[in-house]
């Protein structure tokens, strides 16, 4: 067999793609694909690559400063000034720059780092100016005005309450950097410490931002659709001008040897199950020694079942449910971390130990040949498949700049291919000892409540509870808005161009090919020649599935699938996570209470092998017993602890009284339902819903629509299947709510109150109303920035950090209009009076002419967004086979939007915010009472 790394170190286009020259001096012809790097004369950088995939450019402007700059007394000033820089200049009043930005279409954002602070927008190609003149202008005409400094400070002391105060994992987070680095600035938070919040003063924030926010500090990125020599002039324009800024000298900061061995233990309310994390400082990308650590990292503990603490802790000893571990980009040392969180009744000792014992092995014992070529494999094929849009390259491009030199890319590249086995063994041994640890323990409260099973839940891909919402930084940034916002941001603002200047989206329905298998199966195609991969999805298509129901078997679509991706008939689970993780390529099953689906994704070269292993998983499973016995316990644990977290319970608590009895609220598993299962009763639930007569294809890659016909005819062509497609189950209607509920969940381990609104569902969710409520929600409050609530409740109260504003419902055409936002619990009862006074104003004053032309034209400029990749069109066209809707339903989407009128908005705001009628939930720091008589002052 010919070797899979060979392989993708051929690929060319790829290469091209992402290996990338550096020219000091442009040549005359700029290549697609390629980055080049410029000067201006006062000192900025810019950073070019032309890409024509879609008529979009990618804008990222980065500060070389962060957190590393600051000292305690000033701590959270840089992320400070992140802020203050949208609060205006004389040209751009307060708000109107994220104004002006939403109403040219584009999709901003801002974050600080410990070593960067960097502000992006995306936007239309010919709409790039409008992110030059805002940047430009801000790099030296910020205010800093003295009120709104103070109404900043206390929307970032909210943003610390909900990212660092309330979760268990940013306390962690805060606690664990502070005991690891003794001598270094990363040991303070990015957001600050509350203290020196209260006392910062705006003069010591303008000073700061004077220093270090200047064009001889900064680089500028940009990656799309333009001509170099064109854009480059617009750079000229609209940067060249503004002067040099003060000389900055690198900050000398050292992290001292650690000595001794620490320790920490957290018990908190939301922890339902024990964990440990082992923390070991290790050099930058840079350090001779980081390629070995990174390649050593991903065979002892990267997040994979090949993993050898995955496959000793989780497999061999079924004493953890997870294992992961590594160690990421920064400028300075980091620490390589390994986490793992222990299965019920282990002990969290003998877990430490087994760890020692796999480090131990690492510094004795080469590993495998074989060990470090997968590795190298999948290192390779993650570089080829990761970074195909603009925003991606361009944030990644943004990284390597800020810490090494964008150039660094290949260079690590090349270091990892040279890793040898004797150098795993020297950076482990050198920086893995029991005298250079820090370990944090995680614990459950000891007298945590037992708490009663709640089974029910939203779908999974829509359910929206207070920590899918906002635990999205996965990373130390800083968000000025939550990432869930950027593309929801919407004003009242004169949009600066005319409906003729908004850039219309590629028509996707001719895009999609549709065949038929020989056995009926049908197949659609997508082609993509960006990279070269091939994905295949396939969507069994059931309905309700009874059996899932309660009063039968909640949990046994997931068991079921879980158990499928361990194994068939003709290759067991070692031998599976085997192929996978050397060739490399993906496969799993996945299934939900109304569907299951499968997905596969490899390099073309393998495509016959991902999509024999996946034919066979999903025809053949082998359903092994030993298998079985071992996920069994599993998810029993999960339905044991699923409904512990406060939070959870709140939300589910009105979810569930806004659904009433319908079946729709009783899909979760429980103990006793996982208990009740059988193997044969998940043999039999494969039987029944497993036949290609349930089945549609979907295949996106580097072929022809007759080659992927081809491969898909070899496999899935010939799955037969004796068994009749599935009748649709009926489901009831959802009974109206009459009336009015608060309730609140103390809960005194966190520092904020989430505040969850659901109105009273409605079973005529029509698909004609979502463009209206489009416009509604963007002019209303799908935005803490830029609508009508947010402004009032974060930028003139400073009361929230965000908010979301969303319908949930099904394709069965039930559903509800919901809101979701934090805030200090002293500000409880005025921000939910606040949200539904601004309600009350929509329904009394209406909207403008200028707001729905600005929130029409708005959604029409998003629209290329939506197809920017053939891989963006694959999923719009796997969401419509899902809503059973037209494949050019999306290329009528932009006259639907220019066919809606006031009268449309008002009557969808009367029809899904019923201020009659909804429930309201609060979790947090208040007591039980606090809310009594808030339903008589709504």
């Amino acid at each position: 067999m010919n070797n899979p790394y060979q392989k993708i170190l051929a690929v060319k286009f790829v290469l091209i793609l992402l290996t990338v020259t550096i020219f000091a001096t442009p040549p005359n012809k700029y290549e697609e694909g390629k980055i080049y790097r410029h000067q201006l004369k006062n000192g900025l950088t810019v950073l070019t690559m032309e890409r024509s995939i879609a008529p979009l450019i990618y804008h990222q402007l980065t500060y070389r400063v962060g957190s590393r700059n600051e000292q305690l007394g000033i701590t959270g000033i840089s992320h400070v000034v992140e802020h203050l820089m949208f609060k205006g200049t004389k040209k751009y009043g307060k708000g109107e720059a994220s104004k002006t930005i939403s109403a040219n279409s584009g999709i901003f954002n801002a974050f600080t780092s410990n070593d960067m602070t960097s502000y992006y927008e995306y936007l239309p190609a010919n709409k790039i100016d409008v992110a030059m003149d805002i940047e430009s202008d801000r790099m030296q005409n910020a205010i800093f005005d003295k009120d709104e400094f103070k109404s900043e400070i206390e929307v970032i002391i909210q943003e610390r309450r909900m990212r660092s105060e309330s979760s268990s994992s940013g306390i962690m987070r805060e606690v664990l950097n502070s005991m690891v680095y003794t001598s270094h600035p990363n040991r303070d938070p990015i957001i600050g410490w509350p203290n020196d919040l209260r006392n910062m003063t705006r003069d010591e924030a303008y000073s700061y931002y004077k220093k270090y926010y200047t064009p001889n500090n900064a680089f500028l990125v940009l990656i799309g659709d333009f001509k170099t020599d064109e854009i480059l002039k617009k750079v000229e324009k609209y940067y060249e001008k503004i002067p040099k800024g003060p000389e900055v000298k690198d900050v000398r900061v050292h992290q001292e040897k650690q000595n001794v061995r620490k320790t920490l233990t957290l018990k908190h309310a939301d922890i339902t199950e024990s964990s440990l994390r082992m923390a070991f400082v290790v050099p930058n990308y840079q350090h001779e020694d980081a390629p070995a650590l990174r390649v050593g990292g991903m065979i002892l503990c990267e997040k994979s079942r090949d993993a050898r603490l995955f496959k000793k802790l989780v497999e061999k000893y079924q004493i953890s449910s997870s294992v992961a571990g590594g160690f990421g980009m920064t400028k300075d040392p980091t620490f390589f971390s390994i986490s793992t969180t222990a299965k019920p009744d282990s002990n969290l000792d003998k877990i430490e130990q087994l760890i020692w014992d796999e480090i131990k092995l690492m510094q004795t014992e080469p590993v495998t040949d074989h060990e470090l070529q997968k590795i190298k494999n999948r290192y390779k094929f993650n570089q080829v498949t990761s970074y195909i849009k603009n925003a991606d390259i361009g944030s990644r491009v943004s990284r390597y700049e800020t810490f090494y030199g964008w150039d660094f890319q290949k260079e690590f590249d090349n270091r990892i291919s040279n890793v040898t086995k004797e150098d795993i063994m020297r950076v482990f041994s050198k920086y893995f000892t029991d005298d250079q640890v820090s370990v944090a323990y995680s614990l459950p409260k000891p007298d945590a409540t037992k708490e009663k099973k709640e089974k029910s839940t939203e779908e999974n891909e829509s359910t929206s509870n207070d920590d899918d919402e906002y635990n999205l930084f996965n990373d130390d940034k800083f968000y000025f808005q939550p990432p869930v916002e950027a593309l929801e941001i919407i004003n009242s603002f004169e949009p600066l161009f005319a409906d003729e200047d908004i850039i219309k989206p590629k028509p996707i329905a001719h895009l999609i090919k549709t065949l038929r298998l020989k056995n009926g199966v049908v197949l659609h195609t997508v082609e993509n020649h960006l990279v070269p991969t091939v994905s295949v999805i396939g969507i069994l298509e059931t309905g309700y599935i009874p059996e899932n129901l309660e009063g039968k078997q909640p949990g046994i679509t997931n068991l079921m699938t879980d158990l499928m991706n361990r194994g068939s008939k003709s290759m067991d689970y070692k031998q599976l996570s085997e192929r996978m993780a050397f060739v490399p390529f993906t496969f799993s099953v996945s299934g939900s209470y109304k569907g299951f689906y499968f997905q596969g994704n490899s390099l073309v070269e393998d495509a016959e092998e991902m999509f024999k292993t996946g034919y066979d998983l999903v025809t053949l499973p082998a359903f092994a017993d030993d298998e079985f016995k071992r996920l069994k316990p599993r998810h029993t644990a999960a339905a044991k602890n699923r409904f512990k977290k406060t939070g959870l319970k709140a939300f589910y608590d009105m979810f569930n009284t806004l659904m009433g009895e319908h079946p729709i609220t009783k899909y979760n598993s429980t103990e006793e339902s996982i208990k009740s299962i059988t193997k044969e009763d998940l043999i039999n639930l494969h039987k029944k819903y497993f036949t290609p007569n349930n089945l549609t294809l979907l295949m996106i890659g580097d072929m022809t629509p007759e080659q992927m016909k081809d491969i898909a005819d070899k496999y899935f062509g010939n799955w037969e299947s004796d068994v009749a497609k599935s009748e649709i189950m009926e489901l009831p209607k959802v009974k109206e709510l009459e009336k009015k509920i608060v309730k609140v969940y103390p809960e005194k381990d966190y520092a904020e109150c989430t505040i969850n609104i659901g109105f009273a569902p409605t079973n005529n969710v029509d698909d004609a109303d979502a463009e209206p409520l489009a416009v509604m929600n963007y002019i209303l409050a799908s935005s803490a920035l830029t609508s009508r609530m947010g402004v009032e409740l974060r930028d003139k109260q400073g009361l929230i950090y965000g908010i979301k504003s969303e319908l949930w419902s099904t394709s069965e055409n039930f559903g509800y209009w919901k809101f979701n936002t934090k805030t200090g619990p002293q500000n409880t009862e005025k921000v939910i009076k606040g949200i539904f006074s601004e309600i009350k104003k929509f329904f009394d004053l209406g909207i403008t002419d200028d707001e729905l032309k600005t929130a029409k034209n708005r959604q029409l400029g998003l629209l290329p967004f939506h197809v920017e990749t053939p891989d963006d069109v694959a999923q719009i066209v796997f969401n419509s086979i899902k809503e059973n809707k037209p494949f050019n339903h999306f290329d009528r989407k932009a006259d639907r939007i220019k066919a809606v009128t006031k009268d449309d908005v008002m009557r969808v705001a009367k029809k899904y915010l019923t201020t009659d009628r909804y429930m309201i939930v609060v979790d947090g720091p208040i007591e039980k009472s606090t809310l009594d008589n808030l339903i008589n002052e709504l």
